[in-house]
């Protein structure tokens, strides 16, 4: 009989989907059926370090007539966020079984590698480090960003015992050379990929406003193209792939391009937590039909060094492709 057993991050995971980063995750309730209805393992909503820097620096605004307050209210703000989010673990370590991953937003050195240890010993499983900074700056190199990140990673590698995966953008030079440094940084996974919040424009009010938040269905496709790649090419780096995974057809199609596992978020919000038992079944039913006994069977299947024209996920296929239209 067909197992969904996987392993992920040295974690034992009992199916490859996983539930991602989001406000679902940030209730214990919500968890406790995530774990009923199937799910593998949950990542927990991100401590952000930009919020909480933000809430220090307004309230240090409030009082700024007292200069000495800033320190203390950054110190005083943080510490609480980081008391909540320990508590949060630790609840809800206490009332499931499957793994549980903190998800840590961060964008700077320094206390983080402390956050780390605390909410290791706090309970978590893993950590998800959650790694971007809005490049704005002229005389900022790419160089100087991306060995932040691996700075960051390193640091907080050697602080905590638990695995460490690293979540990042699209919208790197080198993507296969930045995750390779991840992985002598000591990361052991990668999430592919971080989906940004994004502005856009309305024109009838003439003002900015956010773009939808949720994911669409044809947005798995560049995360598709760089797992096949990266579960390719690179070793001792696990792969887990996000963002536009809408039904099971395109979680499998994620695990036959090497994906370890796959992350819902957006289809959660839209059809519900139930949604997970049918991604399960569906993966259970497409095993049966062709004859494979766990997910390691077909994973990575068809991923860039698997398929006969590896040319296929390579961008000059575009033009193959689009040149036949007239």
């Amino acid at each position: 009989m067909a197992t969904l057993d996987v392993k992920y991050l040295g974690l034992e995971l009992k199916s490859p989907v996983i539930v991602s980063s989001c406000s679902l995750t940030a209730d214990a309730g919500k968890i406790e059926l995530m774990e009923k209805y199937g799910a593998g393992a949950v990542v927990l909503k991100s401590l952000f370090e930009e919020q909480i820097s933000n809430e220090a620096e307004f309230l240090s605004g409030v009082s700024d007539s007292y200069p000495e307050m800033g320190d203390y209210l950054h110190g005083y703000i943080r510490h609480n966020s980081v008391a909540d989010y320990k508590e949060k673990v630790r609840t809800i370590k206490e009332r499931v079984s499957i793994p549980v991953i903190a998800s840590i937003n961060c964008y700077s050195r320094g206390e983080w590698t402390a956050y780390a240890r605390e909410i290791e010993a706090a309970g978590a499983d893993a950590i998800e480090l959650n790694l971007y900074e809005m490049p704005t700056g002229r005389k900022t190199s790419p160089d100087e960003i991306e060995q932040g990140y691996c700075d960051t990673v390193r640091d907080v590698v050697k602080n905590v015992h638990v695995p460490v995966s690293v979540k990042i953008s699209s919208h790197l030079t080198g993507i296969v050379w930045f995750a390779d440094r991840l992985s002598s940084c000591g990361a052991k996974g990668v999430v592919v990929f971080n989906r940004f919040f994004s502005p856009d424009i309305d024109i009838d009010r003439l003002c900015i406003v956010p773009a939808p938040a949720l994911s669409g269905p044809d947005e798995y496709l560049i995360p598709l193209r760089w797992t096949a790649v990266l579960s390719a090419v690179t070793r001792g780096l696990d792969i887990s792939a996000t963002t536009g995974i809408h039904d099971s057809r395109t979680a499998l199609k994620l695990i036959l391009a090497g994906a370890d596992t796959v992350q819902l978020c957006s289809v959660l919000y839209k059809d519900g937590l139930e949604v997970i038992e049918k991604f399960n079944s569906d993966i259970i039913r497409f095993m049966d039909d062709n004859g494979f006994a766990s997910v390691n069977d077909f994973r990575g299947k068809l991923n860039y060094s698997n398929i006969k024209d590896p040319a296929m996920y390579e961008r000059v296929q575009f033009m193959k492709t689009f040149g036949e239209f007239r």
